[in-house]
């Protein structure tokens, strides 16, 4: 058996380098500076016993028998876990010094053994001729590799912070809305009123204290067409980490515009036609913008403050902040969640009922049980920043507050049977301080009917990617509400609904772009009855159709047309249905 000798060594060494192998085209800049600031973090090496192991080393190379040489003489080789060699690629310094040290490890078991031999002049002639040889490549990839160092001094000397980022959403909307109005006698949602009451006797009671009121006598103004309007919404997100595994999110938000809701109160479960908008009083249904502007500027709030790390392990991950929204950790979907780049309405972003208190001071956790199952919770307090007010010797600080005021809890099992299916069980309980259902517990000349309103919700959410071109979705929620305070005794429990459904078509006339529709009942009382005969059902159930087309332009650029129908608008059967037609871009940078 012949014994290895320096020269193998030396040509191992020469492989490992990428010198040994026919050269490619330089990638870019910005992939060299990529390459570099994943060195010593992303890719590892691991020991290779066979050259078969390998998948991209073509046996018919020319350098195929000096890596087989050098693995199954020398053992000193490594490639990555992936089972390739990358053979063509640069090597860089962290990748040269695994290799050498790999090499001379092994040379220093063969010397120990004394197993080696000495080398020989004719070693020493052909590694001085190999040098020569290679002086060239070994001069260019010096440079190469002194260039990324200095560009990559140059750009964190340019990051105003080396443990934190920014990015940055631009959505941008022209929209315009048609019906025939004249049907519409009553704003769709009387002040104090929710819609999943709709036109319903109790409805009618809240707002005048009279059952039997007319639609006419609720508080009420002309409607006309709606104008066409453009609404805009920018978010700047500050995202910086001290661990690695954590992030501390700082979000920025102004919007401006106003969406079709801001007339037609209550439709779409009181979120908007458009979830990115302006609605009643100037207000952003996602709540960062408070007395927003129609003139085009945005007034600017810290609208989310959050913090994420891993806890124990990756698998259990814990969130906190002064305000977070619910619906970036509960009841997310994959084709419909996120109102930038798909559905542009409220409703469809998630279950209403679910998520009916989104956004506030609170935390929660999320629990990875393998690849098959999750167990995710959340709590959330809108007034949980209050530090109370005094009402009374009896209650000295009641009303608000992380645990005195109104609240959310929501617990969630996640289920993914397949790869390309999820199941999402929900329970969510959630208290209203002086409402129901976002009913006001007040009449129309300030009696209180109750003080407060409690309600359990029941809801599930699934997903399946049929094929990587088709896929379905749906959302169903049913909940049970009970009135706290004088009304206890005389309203009976509220039952109350909402579901979705829809399909996608991802990747329709190119990557990137997708096609998507869907049809659902926003949240409706179904039963129950205030006093005798007060009943709190509505007269029609509204029906939400959306469909719209994202164009992907560029990684940083889609263009959305999206059409809307509303169908019995805010579960009256008086209002006339609603058009509604958009078009969106949205901008990521």
């Amino acid at each position: 058996m012949r014994k290895p000798s320096l020269l193998a060594g030396t040509i191992g060494l020469l492989t490992l380098l990428g010198l040994a192998g026919p050269a490619l085209a330089e990638p870019s800049d910005t992939q060299q500076i990529d390459q570099y600031l994943q060195q010593g973090m992303g890719d590892s090496v691991a020991q290779v016993n066979s050259v078969s192991e390998l998948t991209d080393v073509d046996p018919n190379s020319w350098a195929f028998q000096a890596l087989k040489s050098v693995v199954e003489r020398f053992g000193c080789l490594e490639g990555y876990p992936n089972k390739t060699y990358l053979g063509n690629r640069p090597t860089s310094r962290y990748e040269f010094a695994a290799g050498l040290n790999a090499c001379l490890e092994k040379v220093n078991e063969l010397i120990t053994a004394s197993t080696a031999d000495k080398a020989t002049k004719e070693d020493l002639a052909t590694l001085q001729r190999l040098q020569e040889e290679f002086r060239n490549e070994l001069a260019a990839l010096r440079g190469r590799v002194d260039a990324l160092e200095a560009k990559t001094k140059d750009i964190e000397s340019k990051l105003f912070n080396v443990n934190s980022k920014l990015d940055a959403s631009v959505v941008m909307a022209a929209t315009i809305g048609g019906g025939d109005t004249s049907k519409f006698f009553f704003t769709p949602v009387p002040v104090g009123v929710g819609p999943s009451y709709g036109d319903s006797q109790f409805s009618r009671f809240v707002a005048t204290g009279d059952a039997n009121a007319p639609a006419t006598s609720l508080p009420s103004r002309a409607l006309g067409e709606a104008n066409a309007s453009f609404t805009a919404r920018t978010s700047l997100n500050i995202r910086a980490t001290f661990t690695g595994t954590d992030e501390l999110l700082v979000r920025m938000r102004g919007v401006t515009g106003q969406d079709l809701g801001a007339v037609f109160q209550g439709i779409a479960s009181g979120l908007g036609t458009q979830f990115y908008a302006l609605g009643p009083g100037n207000n952003a249904y996602d709540g960062s913008t408070v007395g927003g502007g129609t003139d085009g500027r945005a007034p600017v709030s810290f609208d989310k403050i959050r913090y994420t790390t891993n806890l124990f392990s990756d698998s259990f991950r814990i969130f906190v902040g002064p305000r977070i929204d619910i619906f970036e950790f509960i009841d997310t979907n994959s084709f419909a969640n996120n109102e930038e780049v798909d559905f542009s309405s409220g409703f469809f972003i998630n279950n209403p009922l679910t998520t009916f208190i989104f956004t506030g001071p609170g935390g929660g956790f999320d629990l990875q049980l393998g690849d098959a199952f999750a167990i995710r919770a959340i709590y959330i307090a809108p007034s949980g920043g209050a530090s109370g007010t005094r009402s009374g010797a009896s209650i000295p600080f009641g009303g608000s507050g992380l645990f005195g005021g109104s609240y959310t809890a929501v617990g969630e099992l996640e289920i993914n049977p397949i790869k390309t299916a999820s199941i999402k069980l929900q329970y969510a309980h959630f208290l209203e301080q002086g409402a129901v259902l976002g009913t006001a517990l007040t009449l129309g000349d300030g009696t209180a009917v109750g003080t407060s309103g409690v309600t359990d919700v029941y809801s599930a959410n699934v997903e399946w990617a049929i094929f990587p071109s088709l896929a379905i979705f749906g959302r169903y929620g049913y909940g049970n509400s009970r009135i706290n305070g004088a009304a206890s005794t005389s309203a009976s429990e509220i039952e109350s609904s909402t579901w979705q459904a829809g399909f996608a078509l991802p990747g329709l006339f190119g990557p990137g772009n997708t096609f998507a529709a869907a049809y659902g009942q926003p949240i409706r009382v179904n039963s129950g009855q205030f006093a005798t005969g007060l009943s709190f059902v509505p007269t029609a159930s509204e029906g939400n159709v959306e469909v719209f087309y994202r164009f992907q332009v560029s990684d940083r650029l889609s263009l959305t047309p999206d059409v809307q129908f509303y169908i019995n608008p805010v579960n009256s059967n008086s209002n006339a249905g609603i058009t509604v037609g958009t078009i969106r871009a949205t901008f990521t940078f």
